[in-house]
């Protein structure tokens, strides 16, 4: 989308950051132990930006979002599932044409029918 948040104009870092009033923020508790003043909070927000995401990271959050997986450790991944309700499946990937790529669907169906 953007190389740095500041470059989106819909994006909070207009405010938390740059200082834009914005009527539909409401300042979060977090955001606000950020500093004592406006200026220090701003500063330490921005300071959160200084470093860029490494590829490998924006790899697997791009190949999770793909495939609609949960990313993250393991309990957080088990904590999502139990909050949801509902398991999300790992997708295989491979040859399509293969008996284990054909059957990974019943496999997930059995596994869903169990819990």
């Amino acid at each position: 989308m953007v190389a740095h948040p500041s470059e989106y104009p819909w994006s909070s870092y207009q405010h938390n950051a740059l200082g834009k009033p914005i009527k539909l923020l409401k300042q979060h508790k977090i955001y606000s132990s950020l500093g004592k003043t406006q200026e220090e909070r701003e500063a330490n927000y921005k300071a959160l930006f200084n470093d860029e995401i490494p590829d490998s990271t924006l790899k697997e959050i791009r190949d999770a979002t793909k495939r609609a997986r949960i990313l993250g450790e393991e309990q957080f991944v088990k904590q999502i599932t139990r909050q949801t309700g509902r398991e999300i499946p790992l997708r295989m990937g491979g040859d399509r044409k293969s008996s284990k790529f054909q059957n990974r669907g019943n496999l997930t169906k059995s596994a869903n029918l169990t819990t």
